[in-house]
């Protein structure tokens, strides 16, 4: 392999290291303006595109049976696991363009439709929010009801 190609493998284990997950997408049909927006607001949700040889991809995932095929770029989700694959799926539904092949997330390797289920979960902090919530409306439910029974006897 020669020196280009090295760095360019170096680059990409350096970002898998770094991401808690990465999604695949078939990116034919995307336009420059299209390439950019996608660019742009993945980085809003910390995370970053790049468009990288399949090869080479595989070489530093380190996985040997991983099966690429077409035109690929590699969605890599630095801040979550979810919120840049979230951001791929509202824009494929907006543009109608991209189509998820596979995503990494830690040790596994989801398909297609996996990866769409995950990128419609709720965020951390949205999960977090609602289970606080929840917490909070049942108990004081339940103080109330502690203090109706006080005031009963």
């Amino acid at each position: 392999m020669n020196q280009n190609k090295v760095g360019r493998v170096s680059k990409l284990r350096d970002l898998l290291s770094k991401a808690k997950s990465v999604g695949v997408v078939d990116y034919k049909g995307m336009n420059v303006a299209q390439a950019t927006q996608l660019r742009s607001e993945i980085k809003k949700v910390g995370g970053e595109v790049k468009v990288e040889k399949n090869t080479l991809f595989k070489i530093a995932t380190g996985i040997k049976d991983l099966d690429i095929k077409g035109l690929s770029a590699f969605v890599f989700s630095n801040s979550d696991e979810v919120s840049a694959l979230k951001t791929v799926f509202d824009f494929i539904k907006k543009n109608n363009v991209l189509s998820f092949k596979f995503s990494l997330v830690g040790n596994k390797i989801l398909n297609a439709e996996e990866t769409v289920k995950l990128s419609q979960t709720a965020s951390k902090e949205d999960s977090v929010s609602k289970i606080l919530y929840l917490l909070n409306y049942n108990m004081s439910k339940f103080v109330r009801t502690l203090d109706a029974i006080a005031k009963a006897r």
